[in-house]
């Protein structure tokens, strides 16, 4: 990658780190086929257990789409364009079989406020604002992000944010669910609490990680029959028979032992 995302990889831990802080981390064309790409990369590599996804410095975690690029292309092909590479990276961020931490280390407007819709955990700086910001700029959501703030938040919320389009901060974000977590202490902080997070789900049962979020995700219609499938599946395996021998002998279980 280059400087637009950055893309590291340390003991099954992978950040995305959107870096482009002179323009509050706003994604032009290059950064959003870029993080595209960085997401597929993930889903192609089974060494990585768990993905970050931030941004660098700590006035913004992403500012949405560079207005001041997309401003010289009014043309429908270029709504088409953005739409179709977020909207299918942000789809494919809730069918990667990990879990997915945001790590809000500044304001996420617009269409970074999608792209927490489809992250599985977010934690945020308590400086962080929010805002879904797309009706002042006679929009809608284009990224996908109005249905997973449906089925975040609910319908009341969801009209509440997306008709007023105002800003709000950390801990009501916290409050209405759209964060887990708010910390103190800037970037420090944010980087000891997303780290503390990540380690523990690395060391958690992969296979019953990928089965919980993948039932999460699932249609209503389609839960009851997949949880029974899933369950039935994850019974025999591996990490579930060491669970059991944990259990026995009165030890931690240590999972991912082939």
């Amino acid at each position: 990658m280059s400087a637009e995302i950055n893309f590291s990889q340390q003991d099954g831990i992978a950040t995305l780190r959107v870096n482009r802080p002179a323009a509050r981390n706003a994604l032009n064309w290059v950064a959003q086929e870029q993080f595209a790409a960085a997401v597929r990369m993930v889903a192609g590599d089974t060494a990585v257990r768990v993905l970050i996804i931030t941004g660098t410095g700590s006035s913004a975690f992403v500012a949405g789409g560079d207005l001041k690029e997309l401003s010289q292309h009014p043309e429908p092909e270029a709504a088409e364009r953005l739409n179709r590479v977020m909207t299918r990276a942000l789809a494919q961020l809730t069918q990667l079989p990990i879990p997915v931490i945001a790590a809000v280390n500044g304001d996420a407007f617009g269409g970074g406020c999608e792209i927490l819709t489809a992250c599985d955990l977010r934690i945020a700086t308590s400086e962080a604002r929010f805002c879904f910001a797309q009706v002042r700029n006679a929009l809608c959501t284009g990224w996908g992000g109005t249905a997973r703030l449906v089925g975040l938040l609910g319908r009341a919320r969801a009209l509440d944010l997306l008709l007023t389009a105002r800003i709000f901060n950390a801990q009501e974000a916290q409050q209405m669910g759209l964060v887990q977590q708010v910390v103190a202490g800037g970037e420090v902080g944010l980087a000891t609490a997303v780290n503390h997070l990540a380690q523990s789900l690395s060391a958690l049962p992969q296979q019953a990680l990928a089965a919980s979020k993948r039932l999460i995700y699932a249609a209503p219609e389609a839960m009851g029959p997949l949880e029974t499938n899933l369950f039935v599946d994850l019974w025999a395996a591996p990490d579930h028979l060491e669970a059991l021998a944990a259990f026995r002998e009165k030890r931690p279980p240590r999972f991912g032992i082939k």
